[in-house]
């Protein structure tokens, strides 16, 4: 039979999850805003991705209520106090108080930072600790914080599309990485977005003190504001998840009987838009866009690359052991061993060298702010690491399901190594190929993700606010089907995308493999990696 991955397939099982128990715990200092000292706390990351602290381990065991807990979508993980320092300085405009504290417990640190949510400031006791506790956390933010993109369903994409067209309306382009975390902790960060400029002008001016201590206020004031938005949402998003259903049916029940007429008019505005907003689009990403996309493309493959070889090279090492145990032990034992081979990509620590290359992300790419107003170098440093997730996943998914079938039909202990290999050769082979479509596929998504704000910013003077002209041809009974500011979008993409594939046709061929050489050469540096 041909070998495909499974995984995403609906006809294939799907691999288990993070277990319940907790993936990780330890002793961290903790740092006390109220105290303005350090403490040791044990903290516990469970396998809902909460982060629970108490105050010994023996309160664990005892089944005392934490000290506290937090869920870690939309947190950034930094790991050197000049970092953290910088990015208040980035979130307390106007304010210089610099890091809140004066001393830290040793070097081995770690910061959990979020705008509108309390900062965590932990220390490790040593450099095995602060790795392991790195890693867990680093995965955790991501797995909660991608929760609705990796959801992959159309109610999720027709609410991120929805958030992005209201951030539009209000001259907001590029903000991606507002749109981590679920639907309320996403609407939350929108409207606190809204809410920031009047909080700075008419509340921060009020507080009094030192340029720390009026910091510290800030940042309580933000959270209980944030607190509050989020609860309101939460529950106003609950009654209309209730209530969603019956409006879909109706919906539904209204496009049917006109869905040929429906389609027909949107085919007759998209070309009157075409003949208006076609020529000013292609002038726009001529001079704005296809000079850059060289240039922006190969440092999107550049890590990722290199991150997919390291996930090729994890789980050949892997395999290679799953191969020495079928030659020294029981088939039993090796059974146990495959079984286990399946938690590979839940493991932080063994796939922390694969995520640390889309790391490089955040400054190979930090001119993007700057040049084109893209808000979102986080959440493509997320979607590169869940897709190298998902490659392992479909690796040891399929080497479990072709290496059990081969185990029934050996006819002696000996054969299995050589089996095994086979098994190994054809699962890379198929890896090579398909890991090649995907970054291709990551690449495009993110050009048009970093450029398509770009554009309409762009041409929102000259050719959005010409809109409502075109509202007449839409009939009174249409009006809340066929959307105007859509079929304009899909105008300016359609341009894009013929300028990305014709940006991609004249790049360089790349290896199908190995990559490694090509993506880490140190001495290429991208236009984009300096400001201005």
């Amino acid at each position: 039979p041909s070998l495909r991955f499974c995984g995403s397939s609906s006809v294939c099982p799907q691999l288990r999850g993070p277990p319940d128990a907790a993936l990780h715990e330890g002793v961290l200092a903790h740092y006390d805003s109220d105290s303005r000292s350090w403490q040791e706390n044990y903290f516990v990351l469970l396998g809902d991705f909460t982060l629970r602290w108490f105050d010994n381990e023996e309160a664990l065991r005892k089944g005392c209520e934490p000290r506290g807990s937090a869920t870690l979508s939309g947190y950034l993980l930094l790991s050197a106090a000049g970092e953290y320092a910088e990015w208040l300085s980035d979130l307390c405009q106007g304010l210089a108080g610099g890091s809140p504290f004066a001393d830290a417990p040793g070097e081995f640190l770690l910061f959990l930072c979020h705008p509108f949510r309390w900062h965590f400031c932990l220390g490790a006791g040593s450099a095995g600790s602060h790795r392991a506790w790195r890693a867990a956390l680093g995965d955790a933010l991501r797995s909660r914080s991608t929760e609705l993109r990796r959801r992959d369903s159309l109610d999720a994409e027709a609410f991120l599309a929805a958030v992005r067209f209201y951030q539009q309306e209000r001259g907001r382009y590029g903000a991606e990485d507002l749109l981590l975390g679920s639907e309320p902790e996403i609407l939350g960060n929108v409207l606190m977005e809204d809410l920031l400029p009047v909080l700075r002008s008419q509340v921060l001016p009020s507080f009094g003190g030192s340029e720390r201590s009026r910091q510290r206020r800030w940042l309580q004031f933000l959270q209980e504001v944030y607190s509050l938005v989020l609860d309101e949402i939460s529950s106003e998003f609950e009654g209309f998840q209730e209530g969603k259903e019956k409006l879909q049916i109706e919906l539904e029940k209204k496009i049917r009987p006109d869905l040929d007429q429906m389609l027909t008019l949107k085919e007759q505005i998209a070309t009157e838009l075409q003949a208006m907003v076609r020529s000013p689009a292609e002038s726009c990403c001529a001079r704005g866009v296809e000079p850059e996309l060289a240039c922006v493309l190969e440092q999107l493959l550049r890590p990722l690359g290199a991150g997919v070889e390291a996930v090729r090279s994890l789980f050949a090492r892997r395999a290679e052991e799953m191969m020495a145990l079928a030659r020294s032990s029981p088939v039993a034992i090796l059974q146990e061993e495959l079984l286990a081979l399946g938690t590979t990509p839940w493991q932080p620590d063994a796939m922390r060298p694969c995520y640390e290359e889309a790391d490089l992300y955040r400054e190979s790419l930090r001119g993007l702010e700057e040049r084109f107003g893209f808000r979102g170098v986080t959440s493509l440093v997320l979607g590169a690491q869940d897709l190298m997730q998902q490659l392992m996943q479909n690796c040891t998914h399929t080497f479990q399901q072709l290496s059990q079938q081969h185990l029934g039909r050996a006819a002696a202990c000996h054969q299995l190594p050589q089996m095994l290999g086979k098994v190994r050769e054809r699962v890379l082979k198929k890896f090579d190929y398909d890991s090649s479509s995907a970054r291709k596929r990551f690449a495009q998504e993110w050009l048009l993700r970093i450029f398509l704000p770009f554009l309409l910013k762009h041409l929102e003077a000259g050719c959005k606010l010409e809109l409502p002209q075109f509202e007449s041809f839409v009939f009174a009974d249409f009006s809340g089907v066929i959307n105007l500011e859509n079929i304009y979008e899909e105008t300016v993409l359609a341009v894009l995308q013929q300028a990305v594939g014709k940006g991609e046709g004249a790049a360089c061929p790349r290896p199908e493999h190995p990559p490694s050489k090509y993506f880490q050469s140190p001495s290429h540096r991208c236009c984009l990696s300096v400001h201005g």
